[in-house]
């Protein structure tokens, strides 16, 4: 009996001795105890589900493997975080976002901000559930368009066994495109008889754009919810910005000369680089995506109600200004100094500041009006020569191009012509349509003579430069192009 107090009291010395459960816990254990940051974790997480959908869309548009494989990669990485986050903060989202909407009346310790964006992300990942079926279809399909390359995190990896896939066709010989080209007649290629192999053509369907639009749209509609200090990027806005500043002008570009350009018949123009056109037969790219030159076109000169307008047609080479000579089109330009292009006035009642030769040249010169001979004109601009056997050689007073000065004023003239596709291509007409051979020989075309200044060079070897237009001539004509067609 003399041990019964002692008994009575072990309970509570067992409970005074027992360290508390929290101390007894690993520092890691209470870590993954304590609730989750959500604005931090739902900013990070939409953004890289904004960053994924882009992915995607660049991948199913494009004919490398490695691309696909990267984007299911990281679409299976990205569902197993949205759904971790996801149960964290509720543990059944089924029931909290019923039809992509947030259920109200569902208790939870989530205000109604934080359960929009939930059920945002919840909404999102749903949406992309197909994709991942459609990447692994789209796989088969490229293998063997060429030696894949090896992701960047693989590079270094001593455990890469892959082994390459041979391409289906060789590298290509980098010939540069003929130009001017030749219409008409025979011409001699680089290598005889060589076709250099098609690019692929690979347009993602419309149910697959359908599916990644639709993801995206929950995500952008609560970027508003967010606090100030989220800093989330629309990345396929992104996307479109960088691409127009690497090509396209920008705004601070146009402010800068707003002055000058509320003159009529004025404007501003960023010539690129002659490579920027260029396509590299060995570089591996979809053929059904634009190209740059039909994202960013040359500017129009002038304002038509018809579909034709001149365009300012001026590229960039070898520090030149250079005018590209696609179908028809040439034109000639010259330097003429340090003059002010707002007060510049050229025509023919005033020619001071050219010689005789040059006034003959930009002022008075009609183009020919048969195939052959706009042909022989081109060459002519081109080579600078008058003609072959003359010793010396006789040349012209302007050329297609001219060495690139910065806050020179520079004198162009441009003939332009939009010639009929089976003129180009030699594609026969047919017999029912032999009734509107007219229509179809009809050839719109432009002359005019424009004056302009680059102002600004850019890191890229762009140019920017401001333009008026100072004359525009009548619009020459082809007479025999009917002799130039195939009738079926």
């Amino acid at each position: 009996m003399r041990y019964l107090p002692l008994l009575l009291l072990l309970p509570f010395y067992l409970t005074l001795s027992l360290p508390p459960a929290s101390a007894a816990e690993p520092t890691n254990v209470l870590e993954r105890r304590r609730p989750i940051a959500f604005w931090s974790q739902a900013e990070y997480l939409i953004q890289q589900q904004l960053n994924l959908i882009q992915r995607i869309n660049k991948a199913l548009a494009s004919p490398d493997l490695n691309r696909v494989k990267g984007a299911q990669g990281q679409l299976f990485v990205q569902e197993r975080r949205v759904k971790q986050f996801l149960e964290s903060q509720y543990p059944i989202p089924e029931f909290l976002c019923r039809n992509g909407q947030e259920d109200t009346t569902i208790a939870t310790e989530l205000d109604a901000s934080q359960r929009k964006v939930y059920c945002a992300l919840y909404s999102s990942t749903g949406q992309l559930q197909p994709i991942d079926a459609e990447l692994e279809h789209r796989l088969p399909m490229l293998v063997g368009l060429r030696k894949p390359e090896l992701l960047q995190s693989a590079r270094t990896s001593p455990f890469n066994r892959q082994e390459t896939i041979i391409p289906r066709f060789s590298p290509v010989p980098d010939f540069p495109d003929p130009e001017p080209p030749v219409i008409g007649i025979p011409a001699k290629r680089p290598l005889a008889g060589y076709e250099p192999p098609f690019q692929p053509a690979i347009a993602p369907s419309e149910e697959v754009s359908a599916v990644l639009s639709a993801a995206r749209k929950p995500l952008l509609a609560v970027l508003d919810i967010f606090p100030p200090s989220a800093q989330i990027i629309d990345s396929a806005e992104a996307t479109r910005i960088a691409d127009r500043g690497d090509y396209d002008l920008w705004a601070i570009d146009v402010q800068k000369h707003a002055k000058f350009l509320a003159l009529p018949g004025t404007g501003i123009s960023r010539i690129l680089p002659a490579e920027s056109y260029r396509l590299d037969p060995n570089q591996l790219r979809n053929r059904a995506q634009p190209t740059v030159a039909e994202r960013f076109p040359f500017v129009p000169l002038l304002k038509n109600n018809n579909d034709y307008v001149p365009r300012f047609t001026l590229e960039v080479a070898d520090g030149k200004f250079r005018i590209p000579m696609p179908g028809m089109d040439y034109g000639f330009l010259m330097n003429l100094g340090d003059l002010p292009l707002d007060e510049l006035e050229i025509n023919r009642q005033n020619t001071d500041i050219l010689s005789s030769e040059q006034a003959k040249l930009f002022l008075n010169y009609q183009p020919p009006n048969r195939l052959e001979a706009l042909q022989a004109e081109q060459r002519r601009f081109l080579t600078t020569k008058i003609g072959a056997g003359f010793i010396p050689s006789l040349t012209t007073p302007a050329s297609n191009q001219t060495p690139v000065v910065l806050k020179n004023t520079y004198l162009l003239r441009l003939v332009q012509f939009q010639l009929p596709e089976e003129v180009i291509t030699g594609e026969p007409i047919s017999r029912s349509d032999r009734r509107y051979l007219n229509l179809i020989l009809d050839t719109p075309s432009s002359d005019v003579l424009v004056a302009f200044r680059p102002v600004q060079q850019r890191f890229d070897g762009s140019y920017i430069v401001i333009w008026r237009v100072l004359d525009q001539f009548p619009e020459p004509q082809i007479v025999d192009l009917h002799r130039y067609v195939e009738l079926d």
